[in-house]
């Protein structure tokens, strides 16, 4: 008997269950719901093509809508907003701007994402004028057409997370002076104080100016320029992005009865089911669990986003498969410097209740007598009670720190000290030092739990 599939969002979670739908029950008619004209596409490498790095914005598509509509048999509708969500009687409403039309359905999916976080800022003027955010091939594209067409010479980024670091790398590349302006003496808090002093002073080398400790109240555009009004006085620039984080794109569900919870996240089970079993949400618009504390969590990744879209799809169409949670695995770069961090932070385990411990080293990622090595430094987190990884952050050359996968699997996997110390990893002279980082980390942690007890 054939059933009918709405999905609310047309880019990772929403099309990776659209797909895997339709793969599993080819004759069930799915329907995708995107309000903005592009799907499918790498938003990951936004600003990588804003630095110049990626040449044509086309090659951040992955899917195109004709290949959705004609190969894989989904009935894609861009430039349709859903407006409201009426689960008792399995009803959207949605609209293309024009009309409005209410759809029945058996199965729904939501996967609306996320949308750039602004408060706590009054913004005075327009956005995408010349104060911008950036979530979505159009916010790149009009920053882009700035960028070429007004030639501006000065510009601030309001932030530290991600986007923030990534944004300064591009718009430094692209000549401008660049200014970092936070709230904080440090970025966010996602990252350890010792790595984020490191990736600051690599940005004050690298010739970013650093406006720390500054509380921004308003932003507003006066002429050619715009103002970003602090606690502490006022910036000019002559354009601001604003990257302080993101929330769920949820406001639309909030007297549906779909039950939300962190920052207004849709509330899922491990199936990526809401209070309505027959509602499923995925992706950076739902919470998910953190696989350390098995709290609920919100971390809107990519990675994750795709997983859950095939997982959710595959649940609708009678699969029984879990999702387990999220580990916080992330990496970045500024300039040659690679970022990356998985786990809990020390003061987030210990607000966890665990009985935390965090330690420091560097090493090289090749033997010293080996030619191109450079210092990795790490910061390890720990529990004292039984030795186990809670988190690690790593800071050094781009190779040395995807060695953050290794970390995290030791994580997930709940492995101690002495479990990790026994792992056979690979060694030659052209990769790795002898004690890998990985090894060494078990090594040196040890000492603290002998110390602990």
């Amino acid at each position: 008997m054939s059933k009918t599939v709405i999905i609310v969002g047309g880019n990772g979670a929403g099309l990776s269950a659209a797909s895997q739908v339709k793969k599993l029950q080819p004759q069930w008619k799915v329907i995708v719901y995107e309000k903005g004209g592009y799907i499918s596409y790498a938003s990951c490498g936004m600003p990588y093509f804003l630095e110049g790095i990626v040449k044509d914005f086309k090659d951040l598509l992955e899917l195109s809508p004709e290949t959705v509509i004609n190969d894989r048999k989904i009935d894609l509708r861009l430039h349709h907003k859903v407006l409201k969500v009426d689960p008792e009687n399995r009803e959207i409403t949605v609209t293309d701007g024009t009309n409005n039309e209410t759809m029945n359905f058996d199965y729904l999916l939501l996967a609306t994402g996320a949308i750039p976080s602004t408060r706590g800022i009054n913004i005075k003027s327009p956005l995408f004028k010349r104060i911008f955010t950036l979530k979505s091939l159009d916010d790149m594209l009009t920053i882009s057409a700035l960028l070429d067409k007004q030639k501006p010479q000065r510009c601030g980024v309001i932030g530290g997370g991600y986007i923030a670091v990534e944004m300064l790398e591009a718009f430094l590349a692209r000549g401008l002076e660049t200014h970092l302006v936070h709230r904080r003496d440090q970025l966010a808090k996602t990252f350890e104080p010792e790595i984020s002093a490191m990736i600051l002073e690599k940005m004050k080398e690298e010739g970013i100016v650093l406006d720390l400790n500054l509380a921004v109240k308003e932003v507003s555009e006066s002429g050619k320029e715009v103002v970003v009004k602090t606690d502490s006085g006022n910036l000019t620039f002559d354009f601001v992005l604003i990257a302080t984080g993101v929330e769920p794109n949820t406001a639309f569900l909030k007297d549906s009865g779909i039950g939300l919870g962190i920052k207004d996240a849709v509330s899922v089970n491990k199936h990526l089911q809401t209070n309505y079993p027959y509602i499923y949400a995925a992706g950076d618009c739902a919470e998910t669990t953190s696989i350390i504390t098995g709290q609920p969590a919100y971390v809107p990744l990519a990675p994750r986003a795709n997983k859950e879209g095939y997982i959710a799809g595959s649940n609708i169409a009678g699969d029984n498969e879990e999702f387990p949670g999220i580990g916080e695995t992330a990496v970045t770069k500024f300039s040659d410097m690679g970022i990356a961090r998985t786990g809990l932070t020390e003061k987030a385990a210990s607000k966890a209740g665990y009985n935390a411990v965090k330690y420091t080293f560097s090493t090289s990622n090749r033997p010293r007598y080996y030619p191109g090595g450079e210092e990795l430094y790490n910061v390890i987190v720990i529990s004292k009670d039984d030795g186990r990884f809670l988190g690690a952050q790593l800071a050094g050359p781009l190779d040395g720190v995807k060695r953050i996968d290794t970390f995290a699997l030791l994580i997930q996997q709940k492995m101690t000290l002495a479990e990790a110390f026994r792992l056979d990893l690979a060694y030659a002279p052209p990769f790795s030092p002898v004690y890998d980082p990985v090894i060494l980390a078990a090594r040196l942690g040890r000492r603290h739990v002998l110390d602990a007890k």
